[in-house]
C-alpha cells in the first residue's frame, strides 16, 4: 500500500486518516458495468460486508470469515446494489429489481422498464420507506418499501445515474449524463420539489451523497474532481481533484460521506488503483491511497463506510480492503480545526 499526501494538504503536521497497511478479504467483487462502481454496502455491522459477486449478492462475515448469499442465482449481474439494516435492493440492465427483507425474509422480483437501472437509494422519508430508482429512461422512480407501489416519477432531459436523500430526509440530490446536479427539496405538502439546478464540471456525475447533518453535498464527476456544496448556498464550497489526470483512470466514480462516530470523513474513489479519504470539516486536507502496486491496475467496485465509521471497506474484483480510520485523531480537534 503506498500512503501519499494530496497536493493540496496545506497542514504539514496532519496525521493520515488511515495509518495502518489494510486487512485483505478474499472476496471477488463483480464490476458489471464499466462506470458503474456502487456494489459495496455495510449497513448494520463492521463485522458484515455486502457485494455483489457474479449473480449472487453476498454477506461475509469478517469474524467468522464466512459467507452467505443475500440473492442467490439471480436472473442478472447487478449493476447496483443498496442495503440499509432492514433491505437489501440489487438492479439490474434491463430494469430488473431483486428486492429483500432481512429481517421477514421476504423477497420479491419485479422489473421498473426495460432500461439499466444506475443505482437505487433507500430512505425513510415523508412517513415511510422509499426506494428510488434512477434509470437510463432518464426518470427516478420513488417506491414505497415494501409494497413497491409507485409514488412518483421525476422526469429529466438526460439519464440519471445517481441520487442520494439526505439523513434527515428533507433534500434530495440527484446527478447524471450532463454537467448539471439537480437539489430537490421534499415536504408532506408538495413531494418533491426542484429548487436549485446547479454545475458540476464538464463531464457527467456517477455518485452523489450527504453528509451526516444534512448541510452538505457531494458529486463525484467523471472528469476527475468531487464538487462539495452547503444546501444553502448555489456556489461551490469545494472542488477536490482525483490523485490521477487520466481522463479515464482518474474519472471519480464514487463518493461516500461518512455517517456515524463523529469522524466526519469523505471518501471517493478513482476509476482504478486510487481512492482518497477527505477532511470534511474543512476540504482542504486529504489522504491519497493507491490499492495495488505501481505499474499495475486494479478496477475499484465500491466504497463503504462501517456503520459507526471506524472502518473502511474498499472492493476490487480480486479482494475487499478493509482500513482502519484513526477515530481517536478525529475526535480530537488541533488548533486551526473549524467544524
Amino acid at each position: 500500500m503506498t500512503i501519499q499526501t494530496g497536493a493540496h494538504d496545506s497542514v504539514r503536521d496532519f496525521p493520515y486518516f488511515v495509518t495502518k497497511p489494510p486487512v485483505k478479504h478474499a472476496q471477488r467483487t463483480s464490476i458489471q458495468h464499466w462506470q458503474l462502481r456502487d456494489l459495496l454496502a455495510c449497513p448494520s455491522s463492521k463485522s458484515e460486508i455486502i457485494f455483489v459477486n457474479q449473480n449472487n449478492v453476498c454477506l461475509y462475515n469478517t469474524e467468522k470469515q464466512a459467507v452467505s448469499h443475500l440473492l442467490k442465482d439471480l436472473s442478472f449481474t447487478p449493476t447496483t446494489i443498496s442495503a440499509d439494516s432492514n433491505f437489501i435492493i440489487a438492479g439490474g440492465q434491463r430494469g430488473q429489481l431483486a428486492i429483500r427483507n432481512m429481517v421477514s425474509n421476504w423477497s420479491s422480483h419485479t422489473a421498473v422498464g426495460n432500461s439499466i437501472n444506475n443505482s437505487t437509494c433507500i430512505s425513510r422519508h415523508l412517513g415511510g420507506t422509499r426506494l428510488l430508482v434512477c434509470n437510463n429512461d432518464e426518470t427516478i422512480k420513488v417506491l414505497d418499501l415494501p409494497t413497491l407501489s409507485p409514488i412518483v416519477t421525476l422526469r429529466f432531459k438526460t439519464a440519471i445515474n445517481y441520487a442520494s436523500v439526505s439523513p434527515d430526509g428533507r433534500y434530495m440530490c440527484a446527478t447524471g449524463d450532463t454537467s448539471d446536479v439537480y437539489l430537490y427539496e421534499i415536504s408532506p405538502t408538495s413531494g418533491y420539489r426542484k429548487i436549485s439546478t446547479l454545475t458540476a464540471m464538464n463531464d457527467a456525475g456517477f455518485s452523489c451523497s450527504w453528509n451526516s447533518l444534512s448541510n452538505k453535498f457531494a458529486v463525484a464527476c467523471q472528469d476527475g474532481v468531487v464538487c462539495v456544496w452547503d444546501v444553502r448556498d448555489t456556489r461551490k464550497l469545494a472542488m477536490i481533484p482525483s490523485s490521477q489526470p487520466s481522463h479515464i483512470k482518474g474519472a471519480c466514480r464514487n463518493v461516500k460521506f461518512s455517517q456515524g462516530g463523529s469522524v466526519d470523513l469523505m471518501v471517493f474513489s478513482e476509476h482504478v488503483s486510487y481512492f482518497s479519504i477527505v477532511d470534511a470539516r474543512t476540504f482542504n486536507k486529504t489522504q491519497s491511497i493507491r490499492i495495488c502496486r505501481q505499474g499495475a491496475d486494479v478496477h475499484i467496485s465500491g466504497l463503504a463506510f462501517s456503520p459507526k465509521s471506524s472502518a473502511l471497506f474498499v472492493g476490487t474484483e480480486s479482494y475487499i480492503n478493509e482500513y482502519l480510520i484513526d477515530v481517536e485523531n478525529r475526535r480530537s480537534f488541533s488548533r486551526g480545526d473549524i467544524l
